[in-house]
């Protein structure tokens, strides 16, 4: 099947049994959200280690940065994203997720937010503030800002899964800003999964064996 004209461009990417599915079957499905400088292509290379039950949909970022290159957000300091901004990306999604929900058979209980880097904070504050359109979130080198004022929704973010994998010389975004949002998460008595690895700001083999087990326990 092919993407459909939804507002933000994206990719879609079926699991194989849906060759032989009846019409009315719904997916377990990744909404993937990239990272600074990157654009829908990349994520969703990553499809081929994880589960292959899922569908997956990956929304390129509105804002251009560079050739081939786009922003959810613009940066002038890293570490402290403008909040206005960051509120206008988290409606991007929202409204993506909605109009995505509407045109793809989508399991809506079993809707995941895989992030990387500014994508992973979008991913984590997205669920803070609208629990209950996602299943939980898989992040990937990012981090929960602590100078913007979020709406948590505490009550029904409690127990939320978040799957949270950062490097340890990550120079890019230090893991020491991923160790405050574990230790907010953790105040937020969500169900936390935080590992870190040897390596910079990226995704490796042995990250990427973490979130395939933690994926495969979530779609029990």
């Amino acid at each position: 099947m092919e993407s459909k004209s939804l507002s933000l461009p994206h990719l879609v990417q079926f699991p194989a049994s849906t060759q032989n599915a009846e019409s009315d079957v719904l997916y377990p499905t990744i909404l993937a959200v990239h990272g600074r400088g990157s654009n829908e292509e990349d994520l969703i290379g990553l499809a081929p280690h994880l589960a292959q039950e899922l569908l997956w949909i990956s929304p390129r970022a509105p804002l251009l940065l560079g050739p081939n290159s786009y922003e959810w957000y613009r940066v002038r300091i890293i570490g402290r994203p403008d909040p206005d901004q960051v509120a206008s990306a988290l409606e991007t999604i929202d409204r993506f997720i909605d109009e995505s929900l509407a045109a793809y058979p989508i399991d809506p209980r079993k809707l995941f937010l895989l992030g990387f880097s500014q994508g992973s904070l979008l991913a984590m504050c997205y669920a803070l503030t609208h629990p209950a359109h996602v299943a939980g979130v898989i992040a990937q080198s990012g981090y929960i800002p602590s100078h913007i004022n979020l709406e948590i929704d505490e009550t029904a973010v409690k127990n939320k899964p978040f799957l949270l994998t950062h490097g340890e010389q990550d120079t890019m975004i230090p893991v020491e800003w991923a160790r405050a949002s574990r230790d907010r998460l953790q105040q937020l008595d969500v169900d936390l999964t935080y590992q870190e690895f040897q390596m910079g700001h990226t995704v490796s083999m042995d990250s990427l064996e973490v979130i395939s087990e933690w994926l495969e326990k979530q779609l029990k």
